[in-house]
């Protein structure tokens, strides 16, 4: 046991930060819940103005968004239009 062979509060301290991560990962994945959820409600498409004033509702910062759309692509479940303002939610991920 780690615990055990380490100081309590260097535990303690340990434990938060893992907490922490978690949280982190659990907030990742509501907000890429939310934004495709926000896509499908746009006929599975965003446009950066779109993603300019909806993204600040759901909580979601520029920063997040673009790595949010990133891990989307790389995924396979969305990708830019032609004029590289739009991106596009594919299927499964479109349900409309």
């Amino acid at each position: 046991m780690f615990c055990q062979t380490h100081t309590t509060r260097r535990c303690a301290a340990l434990i938060a930060a893992a907490c922490g991560l978690m949280a982190t990962a659990v907030h990742a994945d509501d907000a890429k819940a939310a934004l495709i959820e926000a896509m499908q409600k746009n006929g599975c498409m965003m446009t950066t103005a779109q993603a300019n004033k909806q993204m600040p509702e759901l909580g979601i910062d520029r920063p997040t968004a673009i790595r949010l759309s990133r891990e989307m692509m790389a995924e396979g479940i969305a990708t830019f239009a032609s004029d590289e303002e739009t991106l596009l939610l594919l299927p499964p991920a479109c349900k409309s």
